[in-house]
């Protein structure tokens, strides 16, 4: 059986940057493959909702702290959230009519589309650190919002795990030997990330900033390693 991709896992390719290379592999897969799998620009127009996950975790932390405010403080805040929700909406909008509007698109239209997403979301993230700014979120928020942001990432990253996991099983006992070890050594550096971020918990505001930059360079070595083994299992499948 040929291992199939998650939108979760299309999701870890996409954001680290791989779609392109991945794009490149499907292409050169056999014309059966083709006619029985969605294209990998295809399924990325599918996954790009579940993107939203971070965002949304950020925004109940808002919510959270909007009921904690009162008077012309609150009426700003709220004004300032909906805006927030409002590009989200929208954002998600696009993403849903992309994905109904897949099948009949052409690879470049595809393309065109996937972008369009990429673009918005990067505006969006944008939208979401301004609100900060403009709300003059205290350190207090800032944290939480980016452990809620954490936990939704590594939320992500387990299913990922799970799914290599679930596609290996599929091997003979001979090829999973060395593409379990890799699974585990994969799983432990994801256990290292979830510790770091649970000492971060009373850490100082640099900290922070310092944490999120290497959590993005974490998500980025996640992406290679996961992008590696997948490889290697559908070469394994080949056999």
């Amino acid at each position: 059986m040929k291992p199939r991709l998650s939108t979760v896992a299309l999701a870890v390719l996409v954001q680290a940057g791989l779609a392109q290379a991945q794009a490149q592999q499907s292409s050169e897969s056999t014309p059966a493959a083709q006619a029985s799998e969605p294209s990998l620009a295809r399924q990325s127009i599918e996954w790009s909702q579940t993107r939203l996950t971070e965002l949304d975790a950020a925004i109940a932390v808002f919510e959270q702290n909007l009921a904690k405010r009162n008077g012309n403080t609150r009426a700003k805040v709220e004004v300032a959230l909906q805006e927030l929700k409002g590009k989200r909406d929208a954002y998600r909008a696009e993403a849903e009519a992309a994905a109904a509007q897949a099948k009949i698109r052409s690879e470049q239209e595809l393309a065109q589309a996937r972008q369009s997403l990429d673009d918005s979301w990067t505006a969006l993230q944008g939208t979401k650190d301004r609100y900060l700014d403009t709300v003059q979120a205290d350190v207090a928020t800032r944290r939480a919002v980016l452990q809620a942001e954490f936990d939704a990432r590594q939320k992500a990253w387990q299913e990922a795990i799970d799914g290599l996991s679930a596609d290996a099983a599929w091997l003979s006992a001979e090829q999973r030997v060395a593409i379990e070890v890799r699974i585990e050594a994969l799983k432990v550096r994801v256990e290292e990330e979830k510790a770091r971020a649970a000492r971060l918990r009373d850490a100082s505001t640099q900290a922070w900033e310092n944490a999120k930059q290497s959590y993005a360079e974490a998500q980025q070595n996640f992406a290679q390693t996961y992008s590696s083994i997948r490889e290697s299992i559908a070469e394994a499948a080949k056999k």
